[in-house]
């Protein structure tokens, strides 16, 4: 096993080591988990990715208990697990669900960090919700200017990847190959994680395409939640990020000039988790001078 794994593993133990607690909150009848502690005046939403969950935030997260509130949440349609009952999983209708989650919380104003699909809720809620976002970080923002991203359909994230790939997911093996591709070095993981997740996504599969179908509607609308922000903002990308490209990478900067941006070399998709010290220190620079975000001009480590 590798430094890099150790150091991996560590965190992820250590995470459940701490201060941070699930919970449960019920919003039009039905019941939400969240991830939440720290004790700070000002609140960190953290929203995770298509096929991802709150979980992957636990080590990230116990960076900043000491001085923030943080708070991490399975999104519906992005949480494989759970979707809406009645609504569609448009950008509108999960910042209408954020909205109702963070009033249960008691939650008037956040920092909100989201990665990948999870950061098209994030830009969307922020530019309709100006009063209740201090700061946005946006991590590995998924490409939408391409044709061929998870936005367009299940069978474009095989075609994306590798053109070797079968045409659908319908094995452990073509799993495994999804999961490495979203590292520039990817972790080791027990198989039976990975078999636990893959037979969690087969049994979620037909939920899964419909989301992917319904966010594919808006891909068009993404450019402008992003013009439409007023608050500091933080992007990170990475040079390995077979998600978005190096040229998505400059439209960011072009729609927003006024926000820091930063690509982590011989990184993928998965920043925060293969470059985890350097985001964390990343995040913690921005948010303590989030005021001075605004006149920072864009640099790329």
């Amino acid at each position: 096993m590798r430094n890099s794994d150790y150091k991996t593993l560590s965190r992820y133990v250590s995470s459940y080591l701490g201060s941070l607690k699930t919970h449960e909150v019920c919003i039009n009848d039905q019941e939400w988990k969240y991830i939440e502690g720290g004790k700070g005046e000002e609140t960190i939403v953290f929203i995770h990715g298509l096929m991802g969950s709150k979980m992957l935030w636990r080590s990230f997260m116990q960076h900043y208990v000491a001085d923030y509130r943080v708070i991490a949440i399975d999104v519906p349609g992005l949480f494989l697990e759970q979707r809406l009952k009645t609504k569609r999983h448009t950008f509108r209708e999960l910042s209408n669900w954020l909205e109702l989650l963070l009033e249960h919380l008691q939650v008037d104003r956040c920092h909100l960090v989201a990665h990948s699909v999870g950061c098209g809720v994030g830009t969307h809620f922020a530019s309709t919700r100006t009063s209740m976002v201090s700061s946005i970080a946006l991590l590995n923002h998924m490409d939408v200017c391409s044709d061929s991203s998870v936005y367009g359909s299940v069978r474009a994230i095989d075609g994306y990847l590798d053109d070797t790939m079968p045409e659908a997911l319908d094995s452990l093996d073509a799993w495994n190959n999804l999961f490495f591709k979203m590292f520039y070095e990817p972790p080791k993981v027990p198989q039976v994680i990975q078999r636990y997740r893959y037979r969690s996504f087969m049994k979620n599969y037909g939920g899964f395409v419909r989301v992917v179908e319904e966010l594919n509607e808006l891909k068009p609308m993404a450019l402008s939640y992003l013009r439409k922000l007023k608050c500091p903002v933080l992007t990170i990308n990475s040079t390995h990020d077979r998600f978005s490209s190096d040229a998505f990478y400059e439209t960011l900067k072009q729609q927003l000039p006024w926000g820091r941006h930063e690509m982590l070399e011989r990184c993928g998709h998965m920043s925060f988790i293969e470059k985890h010290d350097q985001v964390v220190n990343s995040y913690k620079e921005f948010i303590k001078n989030e005021g001075l975000a605004l006149s920072t001009p864009a640099m790329i480590l």
